[in-house]
């Protein structure tokens, strides 16, 4: 099946989480969540990926195989809301506390010793209500470091460039990039087993036109009663879930059993006299 075309267009959000060795990383669109949401961007983000490869070739240019040898891959954006908490995610060394008077957040950053090894997983979701959202997703920091730039006029942005490493999954993957699909076929609702109750006749002397010993719940039940020859009917009842219906279902007139609706196991005991 192709897949339709689509025009990517418009920005998203940028979600991180500290990622944990050893721990299941979550699908995209589950990740991206209110509680893990980074920083509002500016300027949108982008994804760049790019490999070196080794060539071999004869001499005489006959032959060649080439192989990729090394895989690079950066997501970067726009960081436009900025707290010390950001810049610890931003930062190895940083490391964030808040004054004794709970006054101030205090940010510090620098020295080597302090470094934390934190990896990260980032993600980000682009927002397409028309053609359905997309998720880039890596594990990576940030690697590139970060200018604090404060303008009389325009909003401090900070580019993020989160370096991908290969921890999204034990196939050495760097990025995982996942697209809505609008037009999908829903799956199909199962269709529910009907409930199937019981048919039981016991018939002295008496035949019935019926043979089925069940029915399904809801169905419509019509049993006609025949007397053997120069047997005459003289007692029927009917029962339903132990309940005796046989003046509603009853008709001797046409020597016929009739339920509308079948709810219950059903018993048609009849007998006849010579």
């Amino acid at each position: 099946m192709k897949a339709p075309e689509r025009i990517i267009l418009g920005s998203g959000y940028i979600h991180l989480a500290t990622f944990e060795k050893g721990t299941e990383i979550p699908e995209p669109q589950e990740f991206c969540t209110d509680d893990n949401r980074y920083s509002y961007i500016k300027n949108g983000a982008s994804l760049e990926y790019s490999n070196e490869v080794q060539e071999a070739k004869d001499d005489m240019g006959k032959v060649s195989k080439t192989i990729i040898t090394e895989e690079t891959a950066t997501l970067k954006a726009g960081l436009m809301t900025l707290t010390g908490n950001t810049i610890d995610k931003l930062c190895d060394t940083a490391r964030v506390s808040e004054s004794q008077d709970g006054k101030y957040r205090i940010t510090k950053i620098g020295g080597i010793g302090n470094r934390k090894g934190a990896k990260y997983v980032i993600c980000f979701h682009h927002v397409d209500p028309e053609d359905g959202d997309i998720y880039v997703m890596i594990v990576g920091q940030n690697q590139a470091g970060f200018t604090l730039q404060f303008a009389p006029s325009d909003a401090t942005v900070v580019d993020a460039e989160f370096k991908a490493m290969p921890n999204l999954d034990s196939e050495g993957t760097l990025i995982k990039f996942v697209e809505e699909i609008k037009d999908a076929d829903p799956e199909p609702t199962p269709t529910p087993t009907p409930t199937t109750y019981s048919i039981t006749q016991n018939l002295t002397h008496v035949t019935s036109d019926v043979s089925d010993t069940s029915i399904d719940e809801g169905e419509a039940l019509e049993v006609t009663l025949t007397a053997d020859q120069d047997y005459t009917i003289d007692s029927v009842t009917v029962t339903m879930s132990d309940t005796d219906i046989t003046a509603t279902a009853w008709d001797s007139a046409t020597s016929k059993v009739t339920i509308a609706e079948v709810t219950g196991n059903v018993v048609i005991t009849a007998s006849a006299t010579e």
